[in-house]
């Protein structure tokens, strides 16, 4: 081989390695929402001292394109966790639309924490773990009021 084909050679080797590289930087990561995957995000956990209990408040954020149900709530702190409806009647479970936000609010759908096993103080930070068919379980951390 000539000194000149072999200089082609390697500048052509060279070219294609640099396009290669150029288009590796060039890929799409597709979302959650994208493939069409649960994702829900806790904000705004609160535990609020009620009487002898505590009632549980938090904002459930689903930017997932599907649906996914709260079928259990645990927590350190408490010996029984119930979800609540806006009647007071306890709840079997608590469907979280797909790309929505669903509040556990005083007046509306709610976690009952009773039978505590230890006082709670103002301002203490606990866990309150959440159950879902889909997403598994999901830690919320959350002041206590």
């Amino acid at each position: 081989m000539t000194h000149a084909r072999r200089r082609r050679a390697v500048g052509g080797v060279a070219i294609g390695l640099a396009l290669f590289l150029l288009a590796g930087g060039c890929v799409y990561y597709p979302t959650v929402a994208d493939v069409g995957g649960v994702r829900i995000q806790p904000e705004h956990g609160r535990v609020v001292r009620s009487g002898e209990g505590a009632l549980f408040f938090v904002d459930l954020n689903s930017t997932g394109m599907f649906e996914d149900v709260l079928v259990r709530v645990e927590t350190p702190i408490a010996k029984r966790a119930q979800l609540v409806g806006a009647n007071g009647g306890q709840l079997s479970k608590l469907t979280v639309p797909g790309t929505s936000l669903v509040r556990l609010h005083a007046s509306g759908e709610r976690v009952a924490l009773s039978e505590l096993t230890r006082e709670l103080k103002a301002g203490e930070v606990v866990i309150v773990t959440l159950f879902f068919q889909k997403y598994g379980a999901l830690g919320v951390v959350s002041s206590v009021e």
